[in-house]
């Protein structure tokens, strides 16, 4: 475990690393019970936004947190068996599980990404469908090189999302697939391997890209404020759930995140605020 210490914030950040990604920050001004501390469970779709914003209410508000990031959909199970004061989950939801309350924070881009030396620059919705049944299967079917078309699928969250927005995937599609050698955490991995492959296509949220990457437009669109939800449709929400009812300190995060202040945040990682998707 390693930390630092902030004069400015008055913030201790401190970071443990485990098997399966699993990261924790605390957020620490003085020794602190756990009973005083909000505990958030997140994926890694979900932990640059939930981090800023946590950090955020942490130096306005002196509150203490931990968030533990894991696989995706690890904030939902962790809420509804009672180990954290929130969960975090991508994954569209019609309602919130059994026994829990959910607030939809913003709406969050599914963005399409590829190799800075790939020509294509946009891809038609249907051209997509085709790509993800299996019935497009070469860059040269829609205007790039003859180079076969390999998927970047780490990431079960936004795949879903995803698949269910555009089409299910095709038979063929767990032959085009490219794994990591060691997966280490889906954002990260999406963009080196995009990054290292002209033939690759990842599957990310809008604003983790890396600069080293290109993000698609879709019918000639990128996503914005502007655009959703006529223009660009991928999106999915981005969900704060807690067990029952949030009261007390949790209940003033969550109405932080959704204060213009909180919304700003919101709007600097390119996420859609959720005052505008309503």
């Amino acid at each position: 475990m390693f930390g630092y210490f902030s004069e400015k914030s008055n913030v201790v950040l401190m970071v443990a690393r485990g098997l399966l990604g699993v990261i924790l920050f605390l957020f620490l001004t003085m020794p602190v019970s756990a009973a005083d501390i909000i505990s958030i469970a997140v994926d890694p779709c979900t932990l640059p936004l939930t981090k800023k914003l946590a950090e955020a209410f942490a130096k306005r508000t002196n509150t203490y947190f931990s968030i533990a990031s894991g696989p995706c959909m690890s904030g939902v199970k962790k809420v509804t068996a009672g180990e954290v004061s929130v969960g975090v989950s991508t994954q569209n939801m019609a309602e919130a599980p059994a026994g829990c309350s959910k607030v939809v924070l913003a709406k969050a881009p599914i963005v399409l990404i590829v190799n800075k030396k790939n020509k294509v620059n946009n891809l038609s919705l249907e051209q997509l469908k085709k790509i993800f049944s299996g019935e497009i299967n070469n860059w040269k079917e829609v205007g790039g090189k003859d180079l076969p078309i390999k998927l970047v699928m780490l990431e079960p969250c936004v795949m879903t999302t995803l698949s269910n927005q555009v089409c299910h995937y095709g038979e063929t599609i767990e032959t085009r697939k490219v794994f990591p050698f060691v997966r280490v955490n889906a954002v990260e991995d999406t963009n080196r391997l995009v990054e290292e492959d002209i033939a690759a296509i990842g599957q990310t949220l809008y604003g983790y890209e890396s600069s080293k990457v290109r993000v698609l437009a879709v019918d000639g669109y990128l996503p914005s404020e502007k655009t959703f939800p006529s223009e660009y449709k991928l999106y999915e929400d981005y969900n704060l759930i807690t067990l029952g009812e949030s009261v007390g300190k949790v209940k003033e995060f969550i109405n932080f995140a959704l204060s213009p202040e909180g919304q700003t945040i919101v709007s600097s990682l390119k996420h859609i605020p959720v005052m505008l998707s309503k």
